[in-house]
Parts: structure tokens; C-alpha cells; sequence
């Protein structure tokens, strides 16, 4: 039991064959549902193809739109196009994720082509993969996907917030990915082929399946998993104790591109208080001690510019400020800039504002499901507030 505690496995694609010639059915699931699920999705059936039919309905138009003072880029449309059919098809994987999320998750790709940002894709806590294959679908030429789950090791899921399935999260990305991408929009620089003749094709994407919180004390894995680079979208939804939330800050904090986006979840769900606890934990931790604590990752922590109007939240900028002290929040800080849809989207504060701005924007032209709500100071910082969501708010503590 402690050999298979102390594991740590890297999966290469080289493995993974994205598409099978078993053809797979848009309805299939990897695993039985339990009768928990069947009775979850009997209620909220009608409720669940309303709101997936109006955000695909949306993309949908967002696809043939074209405005020739903002024209779209390619890369945003056929992202725009796979996130489309992901829409529908996501309805069909087990896990908590709001439709509407994809146009922010669209919202936040345009900025980092807008700033040239380049980095991996990661996220930790997997489950069943609903809301891990959106990262794989905007991810570029040569950028990485990296999952890290513990999926069946359950003894380290001290909280027990979801028991993952690797086979369920192997078959459904595999699936997604050969639904979601035509053979004529396959994603950049991957191989299709298992011949082996050109490793570099076959690794972007990656698992590690372990407990998150070892990274801490030894980053090494995700750094060769994410091939050495930063990680420009870091999503968080693994075990949800404020210890364990406080570590997975502590390796998305040290990893993330300068002007990357970390996305937390459940921090306002009142079934598991220890995630928005592990959040002021960490933002604490880092005000007190300056650096965060061990796993430093080589080449990954980033400075930012002084053109930045966010100051250290909860603090003022008069000259009693120790310098040392927000100096280190703004290369290791993160400030939140949008709310919404059971998630909290934060930034370094150099780029707070431009990820605030370019937030509140969403579906300003029109109101949508994902069109921001109001703003809100959280954090000392004004946010972007958006739906909380149906799924968050009546099936959420399940």
C-alpha cells in the first residue's frame, strides 16, 4: 500500500492514441452511472439541455459572426468552433461544469494570443475529465496538457470531494478530442499515428497520477511534464481541505506565466469551506513570508511591470509598506478578477486589471448566459461577477 501511495506515474501520449477506429457513440460513458446520478440527471434533465442548448446556441452564432472593424483571429475560431461542439457533447461526461464557462475560458485564450503568451495547460483534480478536455481543445502548437489526478489511489483523497477513474478519463478525452476536432482541424503537432517516429508529436499531453501535494516538495515531475515551461492556464479542483487548497496555490503560484490565469474552484461552496479558507491561508502565507514554501520551479516564476495600478490586496501603498513584502506578492501574488460559475479567475496583479476589463466586456453587446452580472470588490479587488450557475447551486454539494 505504500509502494502504490508513493507512486508517481508520467503517461506519456505516445500511449494514448486519440483516435481509435472503434467508433464511439456522442451518448456513450466510459462508466456506469450510479443511481445517485441517474436520479441527479432525471431532475435536472430539462434544466441541464436548456442552459447547454442556449450556450451552444450562442457559440453557435458566435461562430458565423464576423465584424470586419474586429475581425476574428483563426485561432479564435476554430477554437470558437471546437468549444461549440464540445457544448453539446461535454453534456455526456460525468462532473460539475458549467456550460457558460467556455466563452470565458475563449475570453481568456484571446488575451494570451493578444500578449503573445505561451505556456502549458494544466489542471489538478481531474475527475472524468469534463473539465480538463476544454484545455486540451484551445491548447496550441507545441504547448502541453498535463492532468494530475490520484484517480483510484483514494487513500490520499482526504476529503473524499471526488473519486476519479482513470479509464473513465482516458476514454473520455480520447473521445472528445476525436469529436470536438475535424480531420481537417486537427490540433497542431500532434501525431495520429502510434509508429513512434516522432516522439516530440506524441507528448502534449501528459498525467501524473499522484497526490498534488507532493509537488510541493518536489516539483520536478510537473516541471518535465509541462516540458520546463510555465503554465499559462492553471485550473484547480483537486482535494478541497484548506491544507491541500493552500499547496495546490503554492505549485500553480511558483508555475504560472507572468501573465498566466489561475482558476480556483468551489471557493464560495459552502459544502467544502476549507477551499476559500486555504485561499487566505496562502495569500497570508505569502504576505508573511515573502516567498511561498518549497517546490520552487526552475524558470517558471515571473516578474511583472510597473505600469501595474493593482496594489497588494488588504494593504495600502503608503511608505510604511515593506518593500520586500509587495515585491514578492507582485512576482508570486494572485489577485482575483472575475466570479462566476462555482469558479474565481486570478491573475499576478500586473495583468489584474486587463483580465477585470476584458471580462467585463463578456456579452456586453448582449446579454447571454455568460455575460458578466455585476462587479464586486473580493479580496479588496473589483471582480467581474457572473452566474453562479444551476449546477453549482442545486447539485453542487453532491
Amino acid at each position: 500500500a505504500a509502494l502504490r501511495t508513493s507512486r508517481l506515474l508520467a503517461r506519456p501520449a505516445s500511449r494514448f492514441r486519440l483516435c481509435s477506429k472503434r467508433a464511439y457513440s456522442s451518448v456513450t460513458r466510459c462508466v456506469d452511472a450510479s443511481p445517485k446520478d441517474v436520479k441527479r440527471a432525471a431532475a435536472g434533465e430539462k434544466r441541464l439541455v436548456t442552459d447547454a442548448s442556449a450556450v451552444l446556441a450562442e457559440l453557435a452564432s458566435a461562430v458565423s459572426e464576423s465584424s470586419e472593424t474586429s475581425p476574428r483571429s483563426p485561432r479564435f475560431s476554430r477554437n470558437l468552433r471546437k468549444l461549440s461542439l464540445y457544448a453539446k457533447h461535454g453534456d455526456t461526461i460525468k462532473g460539475f461544469f458549467e456550460p457558460s464557462l467556455l466563452r470565458l475560458y475563449l475570453t481568456i485564450d484571446a488575451v494570451h494570443e493578444r500578449l503573445g503568451v505561451s505556456g502549458a495547460l494544466v489542471e489538478i483534480g481531474v475527475y472524468h475529465g469534463k473539465s480538463f478536455i476544454p484545455l486540451a481543445l484551445i491548447a496550441q502548437k507545441n504547448e502541453r496538457c498535463v492532468a494530475v489526478d490520484c484517480f483510484e489511489d483514494q487513500a490520499v483523497n482526504h476529503d473524499h470531494s471526488g473519486e476519479g477513474d482513470f479509464k473513465a478519463f482516458w476514454g473520455n478525452v480520447e473521445n472528445a478530442m476525436c469529436v470536438c476536432q475535424g480531420n481537417e482541424e486537427r490540433r497542431e503537432g500532434v501525431s495520429h499515428d502510434d509508429d513512434g517516429d516522432d516522439d516530440e508529436k506524441n507528448d502534449w499531453f501528459r498525467i501524473l497520477q499522484t497526490d498534488s501535494a507532493r509537488l510541493v516538495d518536489d516539483s520536478s515531475p510537473l516541471t518535465k511534464a509541462t516540458g520546463n515551461t510555465s503554465v499559462r492556464l492553471f485550473s484547480i479542483d483537486g482535494c478541497h481541505t484548506s491544507e491541500a487548497t493552500v499547496k495546490d496555490l503554492r505549485i500553480a503560484s511558483e508555475t504560472l506565466h507572468e501573465k498566466g490565469v489561475v482558476i480556483l474552484d468551489d471557493v464560495f461552496n459552502p459544502d467544502w469551506p476549507g477551499v476559500v479558507t486555504g485561499l487566505f491561508d496562502w495569500r497570508e502565507e505569502v504576505l508573511k513570508d515573502g516567498t511561498p514554501k518549497k517546490g520552487n520551479v526552475t524558470g517558471t516564476t515571473s516578474t511583472t511591470n510597473s505600469t501595474s495600478t493593482s496594489s497588494t490586496p488588504g494593504t495600502s501603498t503608503s511608505s510604511t509598506t515593506n518593500d520586500s513584502t509587495e515585491d514578492s506578492w507582485h512576482a508570486y501574488g494572485l489577485e482575483p478578477f472575475a466570479i462566476g460559475f462555482g469558479k474565481v479567475f486570478m491573475s499576478r496583479p500586473a495583468t489584474r486589471d486587463l483580465y477585470f476589463h476584458a471580462f467585463c466586456e463578456q456579452g456586453e453587446e448582449k446579454k447571454s448566459s455568460s455575460s458578466v452580472r455585476k462587479t464586486a470588490k473580493f479580496m479588496g479587488q473589483n471582480c467581474a461577477v457572473f452566474r453562479h450557475g444551476w449546477i453549482s447551486t442545486f447539485h453542487g454539494n453532491e
